[in-house]
């Protein structure tokens, strides 16, 4: 792939990516300062589609937050977005320059274009073709500068996976820690950095995510690591850059932040905690103003903080934005900024959750240090991508772990979780790992452990941990809500939360509800306060995208209609991945009898009916030496090599079977020939 097939692919993404929305006005209101404007849910127009139903299913959502608006009538007017309220289909605007649109008209909304700094890298030919060269290194085991080797001799409590990513990753130039769902990928992390600072006194390390959150979930785990080890000294050389980071998380560790004065990390926790119901504009202009102050005092001087820390921690999007200033700490004294590359500016450049990192925007980061470490999983979430044309999926819709070798000393695979009951394990390991997660021994042993993970929940004994609820309503399109909604599974999901909260044997923040679309999440959020279940009470409802790296005791998963072709691809397979793997004791499932069948259910289906199946299992070549053959393996329990089965169906002309292999759900067609001819081979 060459440098002009990587600038046709942002240039796809970017022609795909709408530069503005509009949106018909239902009324604006003035109140005070402020306007609130609330929008006609039917219309919605992006920059390059045609207004309707599909251009609507991606539209007015939280990233829209801090977009700028304009408008052409009644006078020429422009605003920044303040905050939204997505099931109100509401927007409050600050700094109006003019009263916004009135019913019938229209106003513009451009959301943040983050993909420009990438395209700028691109455009950057010496840059972008020093990134280019680094391409092959993905794929390869090749030695890193030598260094000591890390011991991991404070942590005794490493499991054996862990402890092989602490030996051999750091001594590649391009690494991979792949750790599927609660297998303490992040504690390993934080470990590995950890140290990897000790024993190098001099070296330098990038730490960069996918998301705010992520970055402060990694930053913290290195300094516990830190202080768990006993190496204090080195906590001070820790930085996290940006200032949208979560400031209760920050408490007692003030000194992961640039130039924090006493009290203002403090100050501004309860700033964020006091947030105002959306209701109140006046004080919700108040609120952000004030944040917005206590932000700024904490931002502190960026170039300052980069040169004197040892491991700097940011978004992946900040550090593209920032590239420049990244690549001058590498340029000698007096050389500009932007000249041509001097010494790499960092020993370690780290890609934590780098499965949602595009390969694109990786690899132009690539260069800022000797040696890489991608922390992550492929088998969740991947890069978003707007755009069908093949470049761009080659360089966008992909991240680094699609040039991950298949084994040897660059690729580490913790393979030992302890979130999930045995039973959900089992079931995510076979279905999306190919077997290869087990329990942890240190958690199965434990019978505190295995006891929490032993609930009842909306009828379901403590002992099934994942269940298939049926619903029977059809799904519908909701013109209101602009996206698919099933009323029966958000009713029947509503009414198991209701009578678990009831019940005193639940918490709110135990339990999680996950659908794929924004529709049924408000359908939901709907039908929980209908029987006085609110946000105060804790309950989380939520799109799968947003639940990646959290967990919870039980999780309700509604896919409203796994018939549509969004569910359809791999990338749905992930989403069904990461929504079961958020679990510790229980899976609810609510599938329609479509569901079931579906592409995107039907393994797991027919997997959770599989499961300890007793029957006795008789070779498939035997079956094939009769000469009623195939009929005679229907519905029977059947091996066919190191396949176990059942037979399931029969093509029409009997050319064909399909054995479902009852360790992953997954049918597996079979050659009716080939088998006929292997039993009439002489033993």
């Amino acid at each position: 792939m060459s440098l002009a097939d990587l600038r046709a692919a942002l240039d796809a993404e970017l022609a795909a990516t709408p530069e503005y929305y509009d949106f018909k006005v239902l009324r604006s209101e003035r109140e005070g300062a402020l306007w609130r404007v609330t929008l006609e849910p039917g219309y919605v127009y992006a920059e390059g589609q045609r207004p309707g139903q599909a251009a609507a299913l991606s539209l007015l959502d939280d990233s829209l937050d801090g977009a700028s608006a304009w408008w052409g009538s009644p006078a020429k007017g422009s605003a920044s977005v303040l905050s939204l309220r997505v099931e109100e289909d509401q927007l409050l605007l600050q700094n109006a320059s003019s009263a916004p649109p009135g019913p019938e008209q229209l106003i513009r909304l451009y959301p943040p274009r983050f993909l420009k700094s990438l395209v700028d890298a691109a455009w950057d030919t010496p840059w972008a073709e020093a990134a280019l060269a680094l391409r092959s290194e993905l794929s390869q085991a090749l030695p890193a500068p030598a260094g000591p080797a890390l011991t991991g001799a404070p942590f005794r409590w490493l499991r054996e996976a862990q402890h092989r990513a602490l030996q051999t990753l750091v001594q590649q130039r391009s690494a991979y820690l792949w750790g599927p769902p609660g297998t303490g990928k992040t504690t390993t992390l934080g470990v590995l950095l950890a140290e990897y600072l000790e024993s190098r006194p001099a070296a330098r390390v990038l730490l960069i995510s996918s998301t705010n959150q992520a970055v402060d979930q990694a930053l913290l785990a290195v300094d516990k690591a830190l202080e768990k080890g006993r190496r204090g000294t080195l906590r001070g050389t820790l930085q996290r850059l940006g200032t949208r980071f979560d400031p209760a998380a920050f408490e007692g560790r003030e000194h992961l932040l640039p130039a924090t004065e006493p009290g203002l990390l403090a100050a501004l926790s309860r700033a964020e905690a006091a947030r105002p119901a959306g209701q109140d504009a006046q004080a919700l202009k108040a609120w952000s103003d004030r944040v917005a102050a206590l932000r700024e005092q904490l931002r502190g001087d960026t170039r300052r903080a980069l040169r004197e820390c040892r491991l700097a921690a940011m978004t992946a999007s900040r550090a593209t934005s920032s590239l420049a200033l990244l690549r001058s700490l590498g340029q000698a004294a007096g050389e500009p900024a932007g000249g041509p590359a001097g010494e790499p500016p960092f020993d370690l450049l780290v890609f934590d959750e780098a499965s949602q990192l595009s390969r694109a925007q990786t690899l132009l980061l690539m260069p800022l240090s000797e040696a890489r470490l991608f922390a992550g999983d492929p088998q969740q979430l991947a890069p978003v991508l707007r755009s069908r044309e093949p470049a761009a999926q080659r360089w966008l819709g992909r991240s680094a772990f699609a040039d991950m070798p298949r084994q040897g000393p660059s690729v580490v695979l913790l393979d030992e979780q302890s979130r999930m009951a045995p039973p959900i394990g089992l079931l995510v390991s076979e279905v999306f790992y190919d077997g290869a997660l087990k329990v942890a021994a240190d958690a199965r042993e434990r019978p505190d452990w295995l006891a929490s993970r032993q609930r009842a929940l909306a009828g379901v004994e403590a002992a099934r941990h994942v269940e298939i609820l049926p619903v029977s309503g059809p799904p519908r399109w909701s013109p209101h809500d602009r996206g698919p909604q099933r009323p029966a599974s958000a009713e029947a999901i509503a009414e198991a939360v209701a009578e678990a909260l009831a019940s005193g044997e639940w918490q709110g923040r135990e339990l999680v509800v996950l659908t794929p679309f924004r529709a049924q999440r408000a359908l939901i959020r709907r039908a929980l306060q209908a029987r006085g279940v609110d946000e105060a009470q804790g309950v989380r409802v939520s799109t799968v995208h947003r639940a990646q790296g959290s967990e919870a005791p039980a999780v309700c998963f509604d896919p409203v209609d796994a018939t549509l072709p969004f569910l359809q691809t791999e990338d749905a397979r992930r989403l069904l991945n990461v929504a079961l793997s958020r679990a510790q004791a229980k899976v609810l499932l609510y599938l329609s009898e479509a569901d079931a069948a579906s592409p995107l259910m039907a393994p797991l289906v027919q997997r959770l009916r599989l499961a300890g199946d007793t029957r006795p299992v008789v070779p498939l070549q035997t079956l094939a030496a009769a000469p009623e053959f195939p009929r005679n393996a229907l519905g029977l329990r059947v091996s066919a090599g190191r396949v176990t089965g059942e037979v399931q169906r029969l093509s029409a002309d009997g050319r064909q079977l399909w054995l479902v292999n009852e360790r992953s759900g997954a049918a597996l067609p079979l050659d009716v020939a080939f088998w006929q001819a292997r039993a009439a081979r002489p033993a």
